[in-house]
C-alpha cells in the first residue's frame, strides 16, 4: 500500500461535506508504476454504496470542492512509525498500520494492561514498505489493551479501547 487517502467518518456534521467533495489522484513523482486505487468500505449503518464509472468533470457529478492527492512525496518510507488503530474503540476487529523505512525482522505484539501478551499479530522478516493488519478481539474481554511494534533498535506502541 502506498497511501490512505482519507479515513473517513460519516456522522451529522460531516455528511455535507464528504458528499460534495471531488478527489483527483496526482501520480507524478512516483516513477513508472502500476497504481490500484481501492475503496475500502466498513459500516455498521446497513447503507447502500454506488460507485459510477463516470470520470469526467462533467456537471453530472458536480462537486463543491476539488482534493488533489499527491501520491509522490507519500511513496518514499523514510521513518519507522505505527499509526492509531482505526476504528477505536473497536467492536471485534480493528487495522493496525505501521511503516518500516528497511528490511528486517518485525514484531508486532498486543498485551493487556497487565503486560501480558494477548497476541503475536506479525513476527517475520518484512521489506521497506506499508502495511496493515487486522486485529481480531472477538474471543477478548472489553477493556484496554497496548500494542508494541519492534523493528531493528525501533521500538514504539499505542493504546486502544475494545468495548463490546
Amino acid at each position: 500500500m502506498i497511501s490512505t487517502f482519507d479515513n473517513i467518518v460519516y456522522s451529522l456534521e460531516s455528511l455535507h461535506p464528504y458528499n460534495s467533495t471531488k478527489y483527483k489522484v496526482n501520480t507524478s513523482g512516483i516513477g513508472n508504476r502500476t497504481v490500484k486505487l481501492i475503496l475500502s468500505i466498513e459500516d455498521n449503518a446497513g447503507c447502500i454504496y454506488a460507485v459510477s464509472d463516470i470520470h469526467d468533470g462533467s456537471s453530472i457529478l458536480p462537486k463543491a470542492v476539488e482534493t488533489e492527492i499527491g501520491l509522490g512525496g507519500k511513496y518514499e518510507i523514510t521513518d519507522y512509525d505505527i499509526f492509531q488503530n482505526y476504528p477505536n474503540p473497536f467492536n471485534p476487529s480493528t487495522t493496525i498500520r505501521y511503516q518500516i523505512p528497511e528490511d528486517g525482522l518485525v514484531t508486532l505484539k498486543v498485551y493487556d494492561l497487565l503486560g501480558r501478551e494477548v497476541k503475536a499479530l506479525i513476527n517475520e522478516y518484512k521489506t521497506k514498505r506499508r502495511y496493515e493488519v487486522t486485529f481480531d478481539a472477538g474471543s477478548l474481554a472489553s477493556g484496554l489493551y497496548i500494542y508494541e511494534i519492534k523493528s531493528g533498535s525501533y521500538k514504539a506502541s499505542k493504546k486502544m479501547t475494545l468495548i463490546k
